[in-house]
Formats: C-alpha cells, sequence, structure tokens
C-alpha cells in the first residue's frame, strides 16, 4: 500500500519546517521558564536547559525515521500508524488520546497568556470574551488550510525575533559573577529541572501529523533539527541573561522574567515596552494554537470518517471557551502545567521511542512471513 499523494497546492517547501518548530516552541512558556528552570538548578539552570533542548534533536530524529520507514505501508503520520500497529479500535482509542493531548497543549497555553493579560494589561479583561474572539480568529486560519498556518508561522518568526533581540539591551546591567560557581548541583536537581522544562519545547512532534504536508518531506530534517537548535539557542541564551541580570532570590520573585526584562527597557518615545512586548507575543500564540487546533479538528475526521472538518472546529472552539472560562487562577494553570510535564514526557521520551520498537517488532514479522 502507497501513501495517498496530498495535492501539491496543500504542500509547503521543508525549509517552513524550521519555522513551525521554532515558533511551536517559543511560546508563552518562553515568558516564565527561567524561574522555573531555577528553582532546583539555581545558577546552573542553563546546563539543564541545554540538556533538555538536545534530546529534542534525538527524538526528533526518532520521529523522521519512525515516518520515512512507514513510507510503504501507509500515509506517514500518526493518525495512520496507530491503525496500522494496533487494529481499527485500539488504534482510534489512541487516536483520541493523541487528540487530548494535542488539545490540552493548546488550552493551557491560550489560558496562560490570558492570565498575563488580565495582571499586566486589562484586569477586568473576560477569557470568554477574549477566547472567542481569538476562537474566531483560529477558525478563518484553520479553514484557510496548511498552508495559511505555515504562512502565519513565518511572519510569527519575524515579528518575534526582534523582542528577543531587544533583551540582550540589558547586558550592560548584568553580573557575570553570578553563573559562579559551575556546575556544582547534583544530577537529580537537574534532572527536576529537566522534568519542569519539557512543557517549553512542547510543540515540535506536530510534524507526525503535518509530515505528509511537505514537499519532499526528507530534506524537511535538516531544517527541522536547525529550527530545533535554534529554540535551543534562545532558550539557554535568554536563561543566562536571566541568571547574570537577577540574583537568584530576585528571580524567585519574578513570574514571568522576561517580561520584567522588558519592563526595564526604556526609549525616549516609548516608556512602557513590555505592553508593546506582551501585544506582539500574542503572534507566538497563533500559529501555534491554529496548527494544534487543525491536528485536533482534523483527527476528528480521521476517526469518525463522517464529520466534516469545519463541524469538528465548532466542537473544538466551544470546549475552548468553556475551559478557558472554568479556570480561574494560576494555581489551576500551574497544576495543568505540572500533569502535562508528565504527559509531554510520557509522550516524547516512552511513547515514541515505543512505536519506533514496535514498527521494527511488524517490520520483523513481515519479513518472516515473506521468506
Amino acid at each position: 500500500m502507497t501513501s495517498p499523494k496530498i495535492n501539491e497546492t496543500q504542500q509547503v517547501s521543508p525549509k517552513n519546517t524550521m519555522f513551525i518548530i521554532g515558533m511551536m516552541q517559543i511560546g508563552v512558556g518562553l515568558l516564565s521558564f527561567q524561574r522555573i528552570a531555577a528553582l532546583n538548578s539555581a545558577q546552573d539552570a542553563w546546563f539543564p536547559v541545554l540538556l533538555t533542548g538536545a534530546s529534542t534533536l534525538i527524538i526528533m530524529g526518532v520521529i523522521f525515521r519512525l515516518l520515512e520507514n512507514e513510507k510503504p505501508y501507509g500515509t506517514q503520520e500518526l493518525f495512520s500508524m496507530h491503525k496500522r500497529f494496533f487494529g481499527t479500535i485500539v488504534g482510534n482509542a489512541l487516536n483520541v488520546v493523541a487528540i487530548a493531548y494535542q488539545f490540552m497543549v493548546g488550552l493551557v497555553f491560550l489560558r496562560a497568556y490570558i492570565e498575563i493579560i488580565n495582571v499586566w494589561i486589562f484586569p477586568k479583561l473576560s477569557p470568554l470574551a477574549f477566547s472567542f474572539i481569538f476562537s474566531v480568529i483560529i477558525w478563518y486560519l484553520v479553514m484557510g488550510g496548511f498552508r495559511a498556518i505555515t504562512g502565519i508561522f513565518y511572519l510569527s518568526f519575524i515579528y518575534i525575533l526582534p523582542l528577543n533581540l531587544v533583551d540582550f539591551y540589558l547586558i550592560g546591567d548584568s553580573h557575570l559573577s553570578n553563573l559562579l560557581p559551575m556546575l556544582e548541583h547534583m544530577p537529580y536537581d537537574y534532572l527536576q529541572s529537566f522534568f519542569k522544562m519539557i512543557p517549553c519545547y512542547l510543540g515540535f512532534e506536530t510534524i507526525l501529523f503535518y509530515y505528509p504536508f511537505l514537499k519532499r518531506p526528507k530534506e524537511a530534517k535538516q531544517w527541522a533539527m536547525f529550527g530545533l537548535t535554534l529554540t535551543t539557542s534562545v532558550y539557554v541564551t535568554l536563561c543566562i541573561l536571566g541568571t547574570v541580570y537577577f540574583s537568584h532570590g530576585e528571580l524567585m520573585t519574578q513570574v514571568w522574567p522576561i517580561i520584567s526584562f522588558w519592563k526595564s527597557i526604556h526609549f525616549p518615545l516609548f516608556d512602557r515596552f513590555e505592553y508593546l512586548g506582551m501585544i506582539l507575543w500574542i503572534w507566538a500564540l497563533i500559529p501555534s494554537f491554529a496548527l494544534g487546533t487543525w491536528v485536533v479538528s482534523r483527527g476528528i475526521r480521521e476517526i469518525t470518517g463522517y464529520i466534516k472538518q469545519k463541524y469538528a472546529l465548532i466542537f473544538v472552539f466551544l470546549l475552548n471557551i468553556l475551559f478557558c472560562t472554568i479556570i480561574h487562577n494560576r494555581l489551576q494553570i500551574n497544576l495543568i502545567l505540572h500533569y502535562l510535564s508528565y504527559v509531554g514526557f510520557g509522550f516524547l521520551y516512552i511513547y515514541i521511542p515505543f512505536l519506533f520498537f514496535w514498527q521494527w517488532i511488524l517490520k520483523k514479522k513481515r519479513r518472516r512471513k515473506h521468506v
């Protein structure tokens, strides 16, 4: 069985993989990760941040191998692989779990962004109103197809990159001695920081769902690796900047250290730079949320076989609006992030290698039958 060919008008260049993966990982989590990483590792926080980024390169290599090996058997994406590996019933059950996972990732980051807007700019902004308006925007993008979503990723990259470069403005007020002594913590401390950093690096695994929409997908591997390397560099650099700019005690009091960076930046004609940063940061949320919603709605269509994607979108948006309204405070968001760390770790570091191993077993069985 050969893979059904996706119409070329719906496919994108493999180079776009770099923008998709980079912006999927640079989300709301980037605004707060410095404190989270330093909770257990203090001045050595950059080290587990680097380890987590390096581990994503390994997992990405496994993902590409998994997808490339699937070419002779069917569509090279996770929904089809589940059905081939485990049968229709079990496969669809696993597809529901994969959809729920993608939905949860998008939901928690949308609600976290609403909280930031509530705290810093509009205290009385209704989560219901914001999530509704935001859902209308995402509806327009998703109905435009994968190419439209990819275009927004490119724009997002252009808009967000200057914001990260502005952080270097604070180097003059930094204290490099804050990095000393280096690597003095126990391995367990680094592992805890590694685990807590996982939600920040989530998103690159969505290539399991959009791989068939890439032209010359084998060429996408190098661009995917470059995107992961770029993201890791951003996280490590900002982690070091946070360590040298704040003392450890100060960093522990900062819920969103990056926004505190922006608050310290003053221009002659623009004094509240953090407002501009927070408003522009919605460009980091729009494409990642759109891609996650595209995956969820497409998954519902694949599982049921009769529900059109546009109707599945309505169901997904209603759920998003409902949960954004139900989640009221930071404690609930932190609780969801805590569980997301476990789910993300299990999916990336246990389930994906397991699928690769199971694919290898099925391949061996197939060879034996043909002998």
